[in-house]
């Protein structure tokens, strides 16, 4: 991550100020962002002489169009009800970046989190419900929201076969020995995938990316892959997250609240359901990209073991997650 260069220029803070009105008190290092600090060049809490925290962030320049959509979207949920997704700042012309140099600004409320005690936040049941609830208002938020805005439709399908395609040049012994999982897909799943219902999504719904106070939702954080996908998405990703942490965890009070909570609506339909514990597991392949792309060799192995044990223990989940074929 590049260094936050520009705090050093005597520009920058009046910059800040003639854009967004907040005039910067002292910049707040001791300060824990939530959140991947991957998703910027770099970060920084600032406090403003009113007392009031802001975290802005610094993205390059090509990434301006779709972080632009994705304050856009968000500010059109908190127009709809959905307040806990966290919108950036508008600026004085009414956009929500601006640049500075080769680089363009975002400037966000910054909420404290009380956090997780991990993995402990397995256990605790409210964690699901609460997650279930955002999932339920986000749905309603959302609806129509294609009338606006314009997204992609992203198939893990096709992900997972593109994927296979660069392992076979690049990583052959892991393509090798993933290649069991993907047959397990080919069953049924693979031929039913195209058939699923499909709706906006957060894109990486989890616990890690929630601002909590006294494990209530203050805020959702990390939109950055939102977008039209099967409506059984965001479910599976957080499940999948819940059993990589520890696989006991698939079938721990966080994870069963969460599912159960969502059953009692219609955000997820009957398809997806019905192929609900495959789809956590196909999901799993977009985080074996991510550990070919950092090279982790432990996260390799783990997943396949965690990939493996999803496989294996299919037909018990679909019980303890009260799902049928």
């Amino acid at each position: 991550m590049n260094a936050f260069c520009e705090l050093d220029e005597k520009s920058f803070f009046p910059w800040i100020q003639s854009l967004w009105g907040i005039r910067v008190k002292r910049i707040c290092p001791e300060l824990e962002i939530q959140g991947s600090p991957e998703r910027s060049l770099s970060r920084v809490v600032l406090e403003d002489d009113l007392g009031g925290f802001f975290l802005l962030e610094k993205f390059a320049r090509e990434k301006y169009p779709a972080r632009q959509r994705v304050a856009q979207t968000l500010a059109h949920l908190n127009q709809h009800g959905l307040t806990r997704a966290l919108a950036p700042c508008k600026t004085k012309s009414h956009t929500f970046l601006d640049f500075f140099g080769e680089n363009c600004f975002q400037l966000t409320r910054f909420l404290k989190s009380s956090g997780l005690e991990r993995p402990q936040w397995l256990g605790m049941g409210d964690i699901g419900r609460q997650m279930a609830s955002f999932l339920i208002s986000m749905r309603k938020a959302s609806k129509g929201i294609t009338d606006h805005y314009s997204f992609s439709c992203f198939s893990i399908k096709e992900y997972i076969y593109t994927l296979f395609r660069e392992m076979k040049v690049y990583h052959p012994k892991v393509r090798e020995q993933y290649l069991p999982m993907r047959t397990f897909l080919e069953k049924g799943f693979m031929d039913a995938h195209d058939h699923l219902d499909f709706a906006f999504c957060h894109g990486d719904f989890h616990p890690l990316n929630v601002i909590w106070h006294n494990h209530q939702i203050n805020a959702v954080i990390d939109w950055e892959f939102i977008g039209i996908k099967p409506d059984c998405y965001d479910a599976a990703n957080l499940v999948g997250c819940a059993g990589i942490e520890h696989p006991q965890g698939l079938a721990m009070p966080m994870v069963t609240s969460f599912l159960s909570n969502l059953q009692k609506t219609s955000v997820i339909s009957a398809a997806g359901w019905r192929w609900f514990p495959e789809y956590v597991l196909a999901l799993r392949f977009a985080w074996l990209s991510e550990w070919l792309k950092k090279q982790d060799e432990q996260m390799l192995e783990t997943e396949a073991v965690f990939m493996n044990i999803l496989i294996d223990q299919m037909g018990e989940l679909r019980k303890i997650w009260s799902i049928k074929r």
